[in-house]
């Protein structure tokens, strides 16, 4: 009787230890499975992380690209003829002995010392027919103003300096419309084609620069 009790002792010792391995094993798994998920999520987490970093990153590369491409195009568009002098260096000192040479087929005003070219202006004559540049030597008249307006062509312009009829044919600037402002279209004739109703136009810094330096009695040459 007593080696059965003894047996049941030791067989029920066994499932009890048996019992408390399985469970301790049981929630060790749990615990191993909790870690590897809490793991994943942050990996997760992380490769989102990296994700949205990356695509700030290209989004910020390609707003510089966009800006160097933008600012590389402006620097390479051309200046306008409007607001820029004919040539890049100093307008030449004038002497008695200094003239001008227009060449209406050049389409520019040429300031010379006897055969030497001194600086070159891009211009814009009179269109062919009843406006065409009247061709001939001239001078510097006495007349000039910073400002006019016709009313019959309904333009008018500035820095303008008289050489034919007392304030009949000038030198001045491209247009000016009604409310003083310049017709910056007109500019893209300078040194190209004739546009103008006999008048010799310029760009500003050149016309300004004619109407405060150029003396009166300077000689004018109009030619082909």
């Amino acid at each position: 009787m007593r080696k059965h009790i003894g047996l049941i002792s030791v067989l029920l010792m066994l499932f009890i230890l048996a019992a408390i391995y399985f469970t301790h094993s049981l929630q060790r798994k749990k615990t191993l499975a909790s870690q590897a998920t809490a793991l994943t999520s942050v990996t997760s987490s992380e490769a989102s992380t990296s994700t949205v970093s990356t695509e700030k990153a290209s989004s910020a590369t390609t707003s510089t690209t966009s800006e160097t491409k933008a600012s590389t195009e402006e620097s390479q568009s051309p200046k306008s003829k409007l607001n820029e002098p004919s040539e890049a260096k100093p307008y030449p000192e004038l002497t008695p002995d200094v003239w001008i040479d227009v060449s209406v087929n050049d389409q520019k005003v040429y300031f010379k010392r006897g055969d030497e070219v001194l600086y070159t202006m891009n211009c814009s004559t009179g269109l062919p027919g009843e406006s065409a540049t009247p061709l001939g030597e001239f001078a510097i008249e006495p007349e000039r103003g910073e400002t006019f307006r016709n009313a019959g062509s309904g333009e008018g312009a500035n820095y303008w300096v008289s050489w034919k009829d007392h304030g009949v044919y000038l030198f001045h600037t491209v247009p000016i419309d009604e409310n003083g402002n310049y017709i910056e279209s007109e500019a893209e004739s300078l040194g190209v084609r004739p546009a103008s109703h006999g008048c010799i136009r310029l760009s500003v810094p050149d016309a300004k620069w004619i109407f405060d330096t150029v003396p009166v009695g300077m000689r004018v040459v109009v030619r082909e």
